[in-house]
């Protein structure tokens, strides 16, 4: 079965193809996460979709949009703090419910690397929400070690 991986600026797409992987983080942290509206889902990503840098890339199976990748090229130069950045930040990563665990999350992120490489990039970057087991999983099975951890306290009033 042929897998491609093409571009898109299709905001209606993104938010659909966003559900499954929405709904999850819902699932996980509903304290946090807003619940799923395609309109308004439709509408964020309308915003966000064209900002320099950032790509979407639909992975399509015999011509069939089954998931996504929204990454973003970050290059900065050194500063008194830190030195200069060239890595690539995964925002998005989102497979449909009915080919998920069936080796097309590995796919995007190989496919990811390809890219990454190809245009200069020796680093990629992502996070997930610690309560997601799965992803840190996955993304270690990957190669992926943590670099940095964000930590939060709940006041009580």
């Amino acid at each position: 079965m042929e897998i491609t991986f093409t571009p898109t600026i299709d905001a209606r797409l993104i938010a659909r193809l966003n559900r499954s992987i929405h709904e999850h983080h819902v699932h996980m942290n509903s304290s946090f996460f807003a619940e799923y509206e395609e309109e308004k889902m439709y509408e964020a990503f309308l915003t966000l979709i064209g900002r320099p840098g950032h790509h979407y890339m639909v992975m399509e199976l015999e011509a069939t949009p089954i998931g996504y990748i929204w990454f973003e090229e970050k290059v900065g130069e050194a500063t008194a703090f830190r030195q200069s950045v060239r890595t690539i930040y995964i925002h998005h990563i989102s497979i449909d419910p009915m080919y998920q665990r069936k080796g097309y999350g590995r796919r995007v992120m190989e496919w990811m690397e390809r890219w990454a490489l190809a245009h200069h990039f020796r680093t990629i970057e992502l996070d997930y929400w610690m309560v997601n087991t799965d992803a840190a999983s996955f993304y270690s099975e990957l190669g992926f070690v943590p670099k940095r951890q964000i930590v939060m306290k709940k006041l009580e009033e």
